[in-house]
């Protein structure tokens, strides 16, 4: 076997798609530095502004079910062409917003469209280059991942402070426009299946609401100290149930259930799909974990942490740069494992006490964390879509971003409920013992990693 470069044409593709995936990526950064501005101009206390990222992050999480039945009804090229188009309508109601509950619809419908978008993205991908390219592919299309959260904030200051936050909704407009003319001028017309599939109502019902229910649960279980809010906790079980109920309403239906759950019946799909949402813990959870670690643990300002934070990304981007001709020589098991002793290594030397007072000590630590993480992630999803027909991958992509979605939520409010329980005394070393103890919780998943990663060479 060699390693089957992308052409020409479906780097085309590519430099399209992520026109359009800038838009949700950039827009969350962005606008939370914004939310104090907005509170302040519209006369809203937080509690009420904070719905304006919540509500997006809940419906873009609860719409993600529907991209695989929708995909494949459609077509992927008009699924992103209407998602795009909708995310247009959102931004300019949230810009032209005369009072916060006009500002929360409108992020509503942006959510909406975001939710679809990611994973059509990877349906239209994947479709287009083969699965035999969708490491490399799919790699090239996580650099605005990786970028959009160290400048999101950085370019969300410079319009505040030059303009004011509905310029930062403006600044989408254009990027949207162009992202709606070059899909509809370079996207291949994939079309909608010959088989169209009736909609499951009664898998919407139950997996869409126990989506949202699990995820808001999750993602307000850690404010308490050591994370047990009794209401998320009732929240968090109720949503379980929903998805449980679910997946016995799909065991029934088959392939004509909402998401497709006979995937899991193919050994390295399990595989995927469980490294999937590991990785995605410990990637979305040190997001968080890192910046508040620099600036508190290591007394860095703010533009060192975010330096810090962007060499992550550099090991996260350069190790998927080279996951297909190391997978190709290695094997997908081998090269796993090694991103996990990378990821480990990364992670285990931020419990060093004396760390933080060695600055190029921690910047390869966080080359090191990065590049493991970053394969895993890439190689989970990549993996995923290996033996699958058309209409399977839409499913597919439909799951591996709801796994996404579950482990980043896991990991964030998992990382705040472990550093909340041991940081009631506001001591430096209080404060200390937090973050380690979120830092070996990490190491803890990652080891947990081995299993589905040890999976994905057999076949």
């Amino acid at each position: 076997m060699h390693l089957q470069a992308l052409s020409p044409e479906h780097r085309a593709i590519i430099r399209v798609l992520i026109i359009g995936v800038l838009l949700p990526l950039l827009d969350t950064t962005l606008v939370n530095v914004a939310l104090h501005d907005i509170g302040r101009q519209l006369d809203a206390p937080l509690a009420t502004t904070q719905w304006v990222t919540t509500a997006y992050t809940l419906t873009a999480a609860s719409i993600v079910p529907l991209s695989a039945w929708a995909a494949n009804r459609v077509g992927g090229k008009r699924l992103w062409l209407a998602s795009l188009t909708t995310f247009l309508a959102g931004t300019i109601l949230s810009a032209m917003a005369w009072n916060v509950a006009t500002l929360i619809l409108g992020r509503v419908i942006q959510g909406l469209a975001a939710g679809l978008m990611m994973p059509v993205m990877q349906t239209i991908l994947v479709n287009a280059v083969g699965q035999e390219r969708a490491k490399t592919a799919l790699a090239a299309m996580a650099v605005p991942s990786v970028i959009a959260p160290i400048l999101g904030p950085l370019l969300g200051g410079i319009v505040l402070q030059q303009a004011g936050w509905r310029e930062i909704f403006w600044l989408h407009v254009p990027i949207c426009l162009l992202g709606i003319y070059l899909a509809a001028r370079r996207l291949p017309n994939d079309g909608p299946l010959p088989d169209r599939p009736a909609f499951d109502v009664h898998g919407f019902l139950l997996l869409c609401p126990g989506m949202v229910l699990t995820m808001y649960a999750l993602s307000t279980m850690g404010i308490e100290w050591g994370g047990f809010a009794h209401q998320s906790a009732w929240l968090s079980g109720f949503g379980i149930s929903l998805m449980v109920l679910f997946a016995l309403h799909a065991n029934r239906w088959g392939s004509r259930a909402l998401v497709d759950l006979t995937l899991f019946k193919h050994l390295r799909f399990r595989a995927s799909a469980g490294l999937l949402l590991l990785s995605s813990v410990i990637y979305y959870g040190g997001l968080l974990l890192l910046p508040l670690y620099f600036i508190q643990v290591g007394h860095y300002s703010a533009e060192a942490a975010g330096a810090l934070l962007a060499l992550h990304g550099v090991g996260t981007l350069v190790s998927r740069r080279y996951l297909a001709p190391l997978s190709l020589r290695w094997g997908d098991r081998n090269v796993a494992l090694g991103a996990i002793l990378a990821t480990l290594i990364g992670s285990g030397a931020l419990c060093w006490p004396l760390l933080p007072a060695h600055s190029y000590l921690l910047a390869m630590a966080m080359i090191v964390r990065g590049a493991g993480v970053g394969v895993l992630t890439i190689q989970a999803m990549s993996s995923a879509y290996v033996g699958l027909d058309r209409p399977s991958i839409a499913h597919a992509s439909s799951l591996t971003r709801m796994f996404t979605h579950l482990g980043a939520t896991m990991g964030a409010a998992g990382s705040v409920a472990l550093i909340g329980s041991s940081t009631m005394g506001h001591s430096a070393i209080a404060f200390a013992s937090g973050f380690d103890a979120a830092f070996v919780g990490m190491m803890v998943v990652a080891l947990l990693c081995v299993v589905p990663a040890y999976r994905l060479g057999r076949q």
